[in-house]
C-alpha cells in the first residue's frame, strides 16, 4: 500500500522481488473502499516472511490523489468554524424554546470537546483467504458480517449470491474494523488474476496507517442556569464526518444524521431539560472513517457528561446528586447511580477528599456508570481504581459481562491518554505500538464490576462500558487538579 492513504501506482519494477526465494507473483492489485478506490502492489509468495521480504525489494512510484484534502488539522478547524453555529436539529430531541430559554437565562456555560481520529489496533491485523474460481467464490476470513460480505462481494466479482461462500474464522479483535471487506476484496482480487486461492495478509503499519478510523469530533456544549442552579436550556452540537454518508453513501442533504446522535438522543439520555437541541453538522473528509467500539457513544459521552459536571460545579452541587436529580424520573438510570455510590464508597471518599469522577451513559440498550478514582501525583494524576456499574437487562453471562465491561475501560482509558491518528498530507503519521500505544498491563488500575440484577430485556455488553470512561475520568481530573480536559488524549501524567 502506498505511504498516502489515497494514491495509485504510476510504475513499479518487481524484478529483484520477484527474484527472491518463494516469490511467485508480483502483481498490481486494488484496495476497494465505499467511497474510494486505490491502487496497491502485491507480492504473492509460498509464506509470509518469503512475500515479507520480497515486498522489501519493490520499486514503486506512486501518484498521490487527494492528499492535500486529508489532514486532521484542517479537519479539525472546519469542525471549529463549523460549531459556531447549530446544525440541523434532531427534531425528536428537540423540547421547549431552546433560544429563548438562553436569552433569558441567570448565567450561561459554554464549552467545546474535542476526540481524535483512532485506529482499531486489533491483536491480529486484516487477512482474507480467497478462491476465485468458475463462477464462484470461497472465503476463509475474520469478518463481523458474512452475511454483508457475500452482497458485497457478489457485486464486486458479477457474481451470483448463491454463489459466495463465507467461511468465519475466529476475529483476533476487530472493534468495527472488520465490518470493512477491503482486505477480503483484495485477496479476490488477486485469487482472479492467478485463478489459485490467495491469503492476503495485512502489516500491523498497513492496518495503522491506512484506515479507516474512528472519526474525529466536536462536540459544542451550552447550558443555561436559573438561581437557583437548576438547568434551564442544553444544547449539544455534533460536528464532523458521518459513517452512513461516507461508508454507505447515504446522502443527508438538510438533516441530521441520524446515527451520529447516538448516546445523547432522549432513550439513551433522558435528562429532563426543560429546554433541550441537538444537532448536527457534516464535514467530510477523504480520511477512511468506520465504527469503532461504541461509535458515536465514545465521543458524545465525552462531550455531555464532562458538561454536565462542569453544570455541576457552576451550580454548585454535588455531581451525583445533580445527575439524581436529572435522572429521577429514569428509575434504572437513578438505580445505577446509586448503586455505583454504594459500590464505591462515593460518600467517604469525598469527605477524605479523594477525587471521584463520575459518568453515566446508555448505549446499545444498557445502562452503564463508573466511578473513578484518582490521586495528585507531580504535575499530573494516577489512576488509583476503576468502579463500574452494569445494568444489561437480563444477565445471561455475568462472567463474560464484566470481562466485556474491563475490556472497555481498558481500551476506554488507552483513547483518553495514549492515542491519537493525525494525518498530514494524506499520510497517516503513526504506524505501530511504538508510536500508536496501548494500555499495557502494569497501567491497567484496579477495577471492580457490578452487575444490576434485572428482569429487563437483554441489551448489549461488549460496547456500552466504554462511552462513560473518558469523562468520569477527566472528571476526577479536574477535581484533582481544578483543571478541565477538554481535548482526548491528553498526557495523565502532565495536566
Amino acid at each position: 500500500h502506498a505511504p498516502s492513504i489515497h494514491a495509485k501506482v504510476k510504475s513499479y519494477h518487481g524484478e529483484k522481488a520477484i527474484a527472491s526465494p518463494g516469490v511467485k507473483f508480483v502483481l498490481k492489485t486494488e484496495r476497494k473502499m465505499p467511497h474510494a478506490s486505490t491502487e496497491a502492489v502485491a507480492v504473492l509468495a509460498d509464506s509470509y516472511w518469503a512475500a515479507l521480504k520480497g515486498k522489501r525489494l519493490l520499486d514503486i512510484e506512486w501518484e498521490s490523489t487527494a492528499a492535500d484534502e486529508m489532514s486532521t488539522e484542517k479537519y479539525f478547524n472546519q469542525l471549529k468554524e463549523a460549531g459556531k453555529s447549530p446544525g440541523f436539529e434532531y427534531k425528536e430531541s428537540l423540547t421547549g424554546d431552546v433560544n429563548k430559554a438562553f436569552a433569558s437565562a441567570n448565567k450561561v456555560i459554554e464549552a467545546s470537546y474535542q476526540t481524535p481520529f483512532l485506529a482499531h489496533a486489533p491483536m491480529e491485523p486484516e487477512n482474507a483467504t480467497v478462491y476465485v474460481q468458475d463462477g464462484k467464490v470461497e472465503v476463509w476470513a475474520p469478518v463481523q458480517g458474512p452475511d454483508s460480505l457475500v452482497t458485497e462481494l457478489a457485486t464486486y466479482l458479477g457474481f451470483k449470491k448463491e454463489n459466495v461462500k463465507i467461511n468465519v474464522t475466529f476475529l483476533g479483535g476487530a472493534f468495527g474494523r472488520k465490518a470493512y471487506y477491503d482486505y477480503v476484496l483484495e485477496a479476490a482480487h488477486l485469487s482472479k488474476q492467478i485463478n489459485a486461492p490467495v491469503k492476503v495478509v495485512w502489516t500491523r503499519e498497513d492496518d495503522t496507517q491506512q484506515g479507516p478510523f474512528r472519526p474525529g469530533m466536536l462536540s459544542v456544549m451550552r447550558g443555561a442556569l436559573d438561581a437557583q442552579g437548576k438547568v434551564q436550556a442544553f444544547e449539544h452540537r455534533l460536528n464532523g464526518a458521518s459513517i452512513l454518508n461516507q461508508v454507505f453513501q447515504v446522502p443527508l442533504g438538510n438533516a441530521p444524521d441520524p446515527w451520529a446522535e447516538e448516546g445523547i438522543n432522549l432513550p439513551d439520555s433522558p435528562y429532563t431539560f426543560p429546554n433541550r437541541r441537538n444537532s448536527f453538522s457534516l464535514v467530510t473528509t477523504k480520511i477512511p472513517i468506520l465504527w469503532w467500539r461504541s461509535v458515536y457513544a465514545s465521543t458524545n459521552l465525552f462531550g455531555q457528561e464532562s458538561f454536565i459536571d462542569e453544570l455541576a460545579h457552576q451550580a454548585k452541587k454535588d455531581p451525583l446528586a445533580f445527575r439524581l436529580e436529572l435522572l429521577a424520573g429514569s428509575p434504572r438510570f437513578v438505580g445505577v447511580l446509586k448503586k455505583l455510590a454504594e459500590l464505591s464508597n462515593y460518600q467517604q471518599l469525598k469527605a477524605q477528599g479523594k477525587a471521584v469522577g463520575i459518568a453515566i451513559a446508555r448505549s446499545f440498550s444498557s445502562i452503564c456508570a463508573h466511578a473513578i478514582v484518582v490521586e495528585k501525583q507531580g504535575n499530573g494524576v494516577v489512576i488509583k481504581k476503576v468502579y463500574s456499574v452494569i445494568d444489561c437487562g437480563v444477565a445471561i453471562n455475568p462472567r463474560n459481562i464484566k470481562a466485556q465491561v474491563q475490556s472497555n475501560i481498558t481500551m476506554g482509558l488507552t483513547a483518553s491518554i495514549k492515542n491519537e491518528i493525525t494525518v498530514v498530507n494524506g499520510q497517516t503519521q503513526q504506524s505501530n505500538f511504538h508510536d500508536y500505544a496501548v494500555l499495557r498491563q502494569g497501567e491497567i488500575p484496579e477495577i471492580e464490576v457490578f452487575v444490576m440484577p434485572s428482569a429487563e430485556a437483554p441489551g448489549g455488553v461488549g460496547e456500552p462500558g466504554l462511552p462513560p470512561v473518558a469523562p468520569a475520568l477527566c472528571n476526577a481530573v479536574f477535581l484533582a487538579t481544578g483543571k478541565r480536559v477538554r481535548t482526548l488524549p491528553f498526557d495523565i501524567s502532565n495536566v
